[in-house]
């Protein structure tokens, strides 16, 4: 009791006016203070920041942590309560909490004071009683207008008081659900509030079947406060425009990447709840924390975004879009497009096979309402069928002569182009300029496609929106970093395991990543690929797919028709990307071999089982390749090239990885994610919820169990968690999980176990009704 007496005197009966910070302020009133008040002052500010999650656990620790510090007593080692699972909050607290800290300060110590002066039985009798802790609360001076009163009452009752701290939302929430005007909850008392609160939950409750709602989650956040006139009304394209720029600047949180949509603005791509999360708080004021809405062409957040002009796809969009494309032209005969989508990034998508017969350049162009393919300017893409060569272009029409053009554009022409690199002339579209070229199947890189044609949009609609054109920018692009810690944020694994993986990594050269399927393994490969390299690279990371036909012609060296008549020898993939490596020895360079064991590996490598050895990278021992002549260079693998390899350990067709190339690999196994907590925190943070995520992740685990002890499967069979981390969010999520399990699960388990009964007695365990 006297320490809380020397606080109160020192803060509330000693108040300092100068406009400083509350933190310079309270170290000045405590200055001659015993080390006993300045340490109880920094446990009521780590009390005070329990439950407002709009300002980090940093931010947080370092204040508290120098309050004490005033003490001279040594701080307590490893402090759990310290942690950022114990300060990143549970609620946003509204734009007026930490701005009023010195009020808010001032509440909780006359609180403490007043309960400190009860006898010992009437302090017991209010914890066990919430409605008459909360009429006493009522009576500490300033408690109608402190937000501390409200987070002291969840955190004791948390069953009967909720978490919105702002008085504003408690306001609000009873004008949508109990229709209470504005001004009789104004007049309202804050108990009065609370039970109202209380008895609207329950009413809820009973509505919509469920104890599992929060005012701050779907459904009801949505009904509340996203749809309200008072919130996304306010929401201009200038408030979206300096979210776009806080990105820019700041770069995106480690745990706000998107995983189905993209804001594509300027050829840039942002996450979607993030831009509006940040556009909402300078709209108005109040931190719209992501886990709190949820995500979709349907919700509410992306109708504000496209309301007010900004472009929202799905990530894989362009990736379905490009490979269908190529498949039905590669086929020659379906020259039908009705199954294409319409639109991408408000553009018309325009496709062509050929007008009755399959045409040699089939294409797919990009246009702007009222642009016309037939006699204007387009970003397209144009498939060279002979070539191999998927080219993306600033379009030019051919039939007639377009009303535009592009202009000071340091590019070269298609037919200049493939006269230099094919010395062959164009079939079509020779006018038309050329962005980027593909050389199918291995050089598709569909990441760097999407980024190229996302630019090359944003130029086309600016030049359209202007009436003139803007010189191209052909400075060099330095790569994304791409760092460890971001790597962990998007794999389901530990720091130390990451950790291993790279350092084996560097010093062998050579890793295989084995496991189920569904594990994840070339999403795993790419990530680490990155993260070994430190960026985000399109040009020194490469990934093909082994099939039983892959060849030693096709990997190395080998001679292919010409299209004359004749053959002539073409370097491989692989030979290929070592001759770059070996031009740029100051960077790392990493090929990835997807299901390294579905082709004859001792075929594939040929003499080049040898030259992969870590101690063989070098010219000492370089050997003439296969189709070398004399005068060929002799061949050896760089020192600067890592190959990482993958195998699915299910795959019953495929033989054992020849002995001769297992000791040249280390193998590391990836297992199911299902026990760990970033496969639960990534659903949930996708929206999905949370009763789904327990069942999935109990029941996956139970399966994998069986599998793993059956004598004919083994953990080799287990099933990975990647078939469910796409989920969409809240009502849509069951029906997407059952049809997972019906029609990806069931037929590799009915595959598992031939006689079909065990499978069929998992599909009961596993369906979610």
């Amino acid at each position: 009791m006297p320490v809380l007496e020397e606080l109160k005197a020192r803060f509330i009966d000693a108040p300092d006016e100068t406009d400083r910070s509350f933190v310079d302020k309270l170290r000045d009133q405590l200055k001659d203070g015993s080390s006993e008040v300045k340490r109880l002052s920094a446990e009521l500010f780590w009390l005070m920041s329990l439950c407002p999650s709009n300002s980090g656990p940093e931010k947080k620790r370092d204040t508290i942590l120098e309050i004490w510090s005033w003490s001279g007593s040594p701080f307590p080692p490893d402090a759990p309560f310290l942690q950022d699972e114990v300060l990143s909050g549970i609620g946003s607290a509204g734009p007026a909490y930490y701005i009023l800290i010195p009020k808010e300060f001032a509440f909780a110590i006359n609180a403490l004071s007043s309960f400190k002066a009860l006898d010992a039985e009437r302090q017991r009798s209010l914890l066990v009683s919430e409605w008459e802790f909360a009429d006493w609360l009522q009576e500490v001076p300033d408690a109608q207008t402190r937000q501390f009163r409200h987070m002291l009452l969840y955190l004791l009752f948390p069953d009967d008081f909720e978490r919105a701290f702002s008085s504003g939302d408690r306001k609000a929430i009873l004008q949508h659900f109990a229709e209470l005007p504005k001004a009789k909850t104004n007049k309202m008392l804050a108990v009065e509030l609370d039970k109202l609160l209380r008895q609207t939950r329950h009413r809820l409750e009973t509505e919509f079947s469920t104890t599992e709602l929060d005012f701050y989650r779907s459904p009801l956040r949505e009904k509340w406060q996203l749809d309200s006139p008072q919130s996304t009304d306010k929401i201009t394209s200038d408030d979206v425009r300096r979210a776009l720029l806080e990105i820019d600047e700041k770069g995106v949180p480690e745990d706000a990447q998107s995983t189905t949509y993209d804001l594509v603005e300027a050829g840039k791509r942002y996450p979607p709840k993030l831009v509006y999360s940040l556009a909402f708080r300078y709209s108005t004021g109040t931190e719209l924390p992501r886990s709190e809405f949820s995500g979709g062409q349907e919700s509410t957040a992306f109708r504000v975004l496209r309301r007010l002009g900004f472009s929202i796809v799905p990530k894989d969009q362009l990736r379905e879009l490009v490979l269908a494309f190529l498949a039905q032209a590669d086929a020659g005969k379906d020259l039908r497009t009705s199954s294409y989508p319409q639109e991408y990034r408000g553009l018309q998508i325009r496709v062509s096979f050929g007008q009755g017969v399959a045409s040699r350049v089939p294409w797919i162009a990009f246009l702007a309402p009222g642009e016309k393919v037939s006699e204007g300017i387009y970003p397209v893409l144009l498939y060279y069928r002979e070539a191999k060569a998927l080219i993306l272009a600033y379009g030019v029409s051919e039939t007639k002569q377009p009303g535009r053009e592009w202009k000071n554009l340091e590019a070269e022409s298609i037919a200049e182009y493939q006269r230099r690199h094919f010395n062959r002339e164009p079939e079509r579209y020779g006018d038309s300029l050329i962005d980027t070229c593909f050389l199918l199947p291995d050089d598709l890189d569909l990441e760097r496609l999407t980024s190229r044609l996302d630019a090359l949009i944003a130029l086309y609609l600016q030049q359209l929106r202007s009436g003139t054109t803007k010189e191209k920018d052909t400075t060099p692009q330095a790569e994304p970093s791409f760092s460890k810690e971001e790597a962990l944020e998007q794999l389901f694994t530990t720091a130390e395991e990451l950790g291993v993986l790279l350092s084996r990594l560097e010093t062998s050269k050579n890793l295989i990543l084995q496991g189920p399927p569904g594990v994840g393994k070339t999403f795993f490969a790419q990530l680490l690929a990155q993260a070994f390299l430190g960026h985000i690279s399109s040009e020194r990371i490469r990934t093909v797919q082994f099939h039983a036909s892959y060849a030693y012609e096709d990997f190395v060296q080998g001679y292919r028709p010409d299209g004359k008549g004749g053959f002539e020898r073409k370097d491989g993939v692989f030979l290929r990307f070592c001759k770059r490596a070996e031009a740029d020895l100051a960077n790392k360079y990493v090929f990835i071999i997807d299901e390294i064991n579905r082709a004859n590996l001792s075929k594939v490598f040929g003499e080049l089982l040898m030259l992969i050895e870590s101690d063989k990278r070098d010219e000492a021992f370089a050997v003439d390749l296969a189709y070398s002549t004399g005068d060929d260079k002799r061949f050896f693998v760089p020192d600067n090239v890592y190959i990482i390899g993958l195998m699915n350990t299910a795959d019953r067709s495929l033989a054992l990885v020849d002995y001769a190339l297992r000791r040249r690999f280390e193998f590391f196994d990836l297992k199911p994610a299902f026990d760990r907590p970033q496969l639960s925190a990534h659903l949930l943070a996708a929206g999905v919820p949370e009763p789904l995520v327990a069942h999935v992740n109990h029941c996956m685990t139970e399966l994998n169990a069986v599998i793993a002890a059956d004598p004919d499967l083994g953990s080799g069979f287990m099933i990975g968690h990647s078939f469910f981390c796409s989920l969409p969010a809240d009502e849509a999520a069951e029906e997407a999980y059952n049809h997972i399990v019906q029609y990806q699960i069931l037929p590799l388990l009915r595959e598992y176990w031939y006689d079909g009964g065990k499978a069929d007695e998992w599909r009961t365990k596993l369906l979610k009704s």
